[in-house]
């Protein structure tokens, strides 16, 4: 059988604005360290256009799985069969609640109950744009990923990624890998990026994986693979409260199985667009958005330096262009 039988998806949303989640941030923010920046939590107001892009865009995903500390939008409908409102206590252990790190959010996500083997994470600032297919995320029961080579540079290092890297150099040689997995890490679907893989095929170690910041299909065995080989370093990460440069997050999890050959080799760079939102580009992003032009698009917030309203203004009147429809996900 070439694709699964069940897709999931599973969505970490915060609420930046509610009361009592901003009561217990700041409470907890005086007291430890770590990433506490407002613009990590700040919300745009598009969630109810990343559930109507799924329905649209997605409809044979089999549920959908919306984590939240216990904060809800007013119009989700809870009623939706293919909705499941997972609370942080619902599967992270207590010792590490609350939380307000994503990373500790994302390396527990296989302990949701009844959560499929075969299951794709998003961020809420990825959203769907055009149709898609379960082959664009799994194929022969794997993921469909890159296995690109992409050396670290000062200016790009932050701590989850250098540490996902470095626990599969110890596990796995690169040399070996490449070998016994050599139609999947030197792929003419690659295209361009394929060059710089050979380029870098000499150097003894992983000089780095690239990443895409769109949706990441996975699988919960992968993830509980990587647990039972590196249960401290996971549990260390579990006890940030807020995200710290000794943490791991959710690549770890697709570096393993790049490493491993668990995934279906394929440009997955084509699917989506990843840009920061600004003065140059929020004209350009509304365009994207209304003409369909990639499955995905992350709307990455990277400053508090913008006219917050007049976008947010801007991005609502594109995606209620082509998703002027109420989901089944709302009231």
């Amino acid at each position: 059988m070439e694709m699964p039988d069940e897709i999931d998806i599973v969505l970490p949303w915060v609420d930046g604005n509610d009361p009592v989640w901003r009561l217990r941030f700041d409470c907890f923010s005086d007291l430890e360290k770590g990433d506490k920046r407002n613009i990590r939590f700040r919300d745009w107001g598009l969630l109810q256009y990343w559930f109507r892009g799924v329905e649209k865009f997605a409809p044979w995903i089999r549920k959908i799985h919306f984590i939240t500390s216990g904060e809800l939008p007013e119009w989700i409908n809870l009623e939706s069969p293919k909705l499941n409102w997972v609370k942080h206590e619902d599967y992270i252990p207590q010792e590490f609640l609350p939380t307000f790190s994503s990373n500790v959010i994302e390396i527990f996500m296989h302990r949701i109950k009844d959560l499929s083997e075969h299951f794709i994470y998003f961020n809420d600032d990825v959203f769907l744009t055009a149709p898609t297919k379960p082959a664009d995320y799994f194929y022969k029961q794997l993921p469909t990923d890159f296995a690109i080579l992409d050396p670290i540079v000062p200016r790009d290092v932050y701590g989850s990624y250098v540490n996902g890297i470095h626990v599969v150099d110890r596990y796995f040689s690169k040399r070996k890998v490449v070998e016994q997995h050599f139609s999947k890490w030197i792929n003419l679907k690659y295209g361009k990026y394929l060059l710089k893989s050979m380029l870098l095929l000499p150097w003894r170690h992983f000089p780095g994986l690239l990443v895409a910041h769109i949706s990441q299909p996975y699988r919960k065995t992968t993830f509980e693979e990587v647990w039972d080989v590196e249960q401290l370093l996971l549990l260390e990460t579990a006890k940030s409260r807020f995200r710290s440069q000794a943490d791991v997050n959710q690549w770890l999890f697709r570096f393993w199985h790049l490493a491993k050959g668990d995934f279906s080799p394929k440009n997955t760079l084509k699917r989506g667009r990843y840009v920061s939102m600004d003065s140059t580009t929020i004209d350009a992003i509304c365009g994207w958005i209304q003409g369909g032009e990639w499955q995905e698009i992350c709307l990455n917030d990277v400053t508090e330096d913008v006219d917050f309203e007049r976008y947010k203004q801007m991005l609502h009147e594109a995606f209620e262009h082509i998703l002027p429809e109420k989901s089944n996900f709302e009231k």
